[in-house]
């Protein structure tokens, strides 16, 4: 159990303050970089740098785009490079993919980008929960170099299918190539620099998937607000993957929750790192302390909500606003 050191005033649960990331004013992104160094961090402290690197993958002050010398600014913080991965070469906050590769030397973290609530694109990838096999992507036994794609047909025929949520597998597509090139280039110069799988939300789900599919002791997994992502077989592959894993939640984050373990799904790591309404942090089961019909009404709701009204005026759903990106980062920062 970790108590909170200080107590950072949350943003207002409103649904502006769930869908987007804060206002220029309201949080600094890597502020205490130079205080709590990644590489001689605690855990603790690696996770909060992993959750400013996710909600800085929106790009965003609020619903306003985040201009290029602002992303800058944030990544030279915290003394690291950074290339922006999907989009199109004209527009990269076009529907779709986003993620952000930033490194140094030392380490380097693969932030994807979550939900958002103008990406219709995204919205049909949460919705497209159907599970579909995904194949083993990990190099085989003898090959040591990592490669696009790898199936063992023998052991497929033979084995228990491996089974993932079918719109996170294509929203993953749409980047693959160049988060395979961008992560083996930097590990073939950087042969035992910790390489960092991250984000919230969907970009949370994105994030598990693409940790999958390689198998390196210097890779690392820390994720926000992780919807469920693929079945048991799935998970089991996640876990024999050498590399660290952390899950965080938020008191009652709805998202976590979703999509529902009588459709085959499971979480992976199965427990989790969730922070109490005190902000308390302590290692929890994957319990939802509600209404499961009342969440799924209130998800399935959000994306109308979005389109009317004064966002900074309505209060998001009970739980839902637990999701928020803001309040993963405060509490986790909270904590060092």
């Amino acid at each position: 159990m970790i108590a909170p050191l200080r107590s950072t005033p949350l943003l207002p649960g409103t649904l502006k303050n769930l869908f987007y990331p804060p206002e220029r004013n309201q949080f600094t992104y890597f502020a205490r970089a130079v205080e709590i160094p990644f590489m001689t961090g605690s855990a603790i402290a690696k996770a909060a740098w992993s959750a400013d690197a996710s909600m800085l993958a929106y790009a965003r002050y609020g619903a306003d785009r985040m201009a290029d010398w602002d992303l800058d600014a944030h990544f030279n913080r915290a003394g690291l490079k950074f290339r922006k991965i999907g989009g199109t070469a004209e527009n990269w906050n076009a529907p779709g993919t986003q993620a952000v590769f930033a490194w140094c030397d030392q380490f380097a973290i693969l932030a994807f980008r979550g939900t958002e609530a103008d990406d219709l694109d995204d919205s049909a990838y949460d919705a497209d929960i159907l599970l579909v096999h995904e194949a083993d992507y990990r190099p085989a036994p003898s090959d040591p170099r990592p490669v696009l794609g790898h199936l063992a047909w023998v052991t497929h025929l033979f084995s228990p299918p491996c089974l993932v949520h079918q719109g996170f597998q294509r929203a993953l597509s749409e980047v693959w190539v160049q988060v395979h090139e961008l992560v083996t280039d930097y590990r073939t110069s950087h042969p035992e620099a910790e390489i960092r799988f991250t984000g919230h939300s969907l970009g949370a789900a994105l994030a598990v998937l693409a940790f999958s599919r390689f198998t390196d002791p210097h890779m690392s997994l820390c994720t926000f607000g992780c919807p469920r992502v693929g079945d048991r077989v799935f998970c089991d592959r996640v876990r024999s993957n050498p590399g660290s894993l952390e899950r965080f939640v938020n008191f009652n984050d709805a998202v976590t929750h979703v999509p529902l373990e009588s459709l085959l799904y499971r979480h992976a790591p199965s427990e989790c790192q969730r922070f109490d309404e005190h902000g308390v942090l302590d290692v929890g089961g994957d319990e939802f302390t509600g209404d499961i019909s009342a969440l799924r009404a209130a998800i399935s709701g959000l994306p109308q909500s979005v389109r009317f009204g004064d966002l900074t005026q309505i209060p998001a759903p009970p739980s839902v606003v637990d999701h928020s990106p803001a309040r993963y980062c405060f509490r986790l920062w909270d904590c060092v």
